[in-house]
């Protein structure tokens, strides 16, 4: 092998380095803990809107709706950025969160790096303010609120869901948290009430 091939990185490494550096990004946007939940819905929202990270993502329905193994793994078992966040895994009569994710010193010092760096590339700029804004606005949903916005703009990621009976069985006094908290308008409002689990 020349030094060239051996100083190349493979192309699995480099994927999985620029997963954990965009969970990163993710869980640093705030200081506050973020829920798995949470986690895969916002890395699911930017990754609809972001198009480039469909190379290193995939999505699938599962029984919380959207799901990507790759944040499962990433979060509990890091290879690169190892104790730059913990995982908490959920109590036992949480059957929602999945548990939390919050960061660490070491993981805050790593991101302000991580994030000076991105500012100066025009893409990953767009994405730093495409994270900055979900978080700010999804972490204020609770777990059910959060989940009945999804099924309802999604619906296709309800299909293997076993909570969607439950949540759309709540939807007017969610509709009205999620009305209340200035997340959505009047007639949004009106349509997530109105919306079936059956639609």
């Amino acid at each position: 092998m020349d030094k060239k091939q051996s100083n190349e990185e493979h192309p699995s490494i480099i994927k999985q380095k620029g997963l954990e550096n965009l969970i990163l990004l993710i869980i640093g946007a705030s200081d506050r803990p973020i829920s798995h939940l949470h986690l895969q819905k916002e890395t699911f929202l930017l990754w609809n809107f972001h198009p480039y990270m469909k190379d290193f993502l995939d999505f699938i329905e599962h029984y919380r709706g959207p799901f990507s193994s790759e944040v499962r793994k990433i979060i509990i078992h890091p290879l690169y950025l190892d104790g730059c966040w913990n995982y908490t895994p959920p109590k036992k009569q949480d059957e929602l969160s999945g548990g939390y994710v919050k960061i660490t010193p070491k993981g805050k010092e790593i991101y302000n790096k991580l994030f000076q760096n991105a500012k100066k590339n025009e893409s990953l700029s767009v994405l730093l303010s495409g994270i900055g804004i979900i978080r700010e606005l999804y972490d204020k949903l609770s777990l059910e609120e959060l989940l009945l916005l999804i099924y309802d703009t999604y619906p296709e990621y309800k299909l293997k869901s076993n909570v969607s009976d439950s949540i759309f069985k709540k939807k007017d006094v969610l509709a009205k948290g999620i009305y209340k908290k200035g997340f959505i308008d009047n007639e949004r409002m009106g349509s997530l009430i109105s919306g079936s689990v059956d639609e």
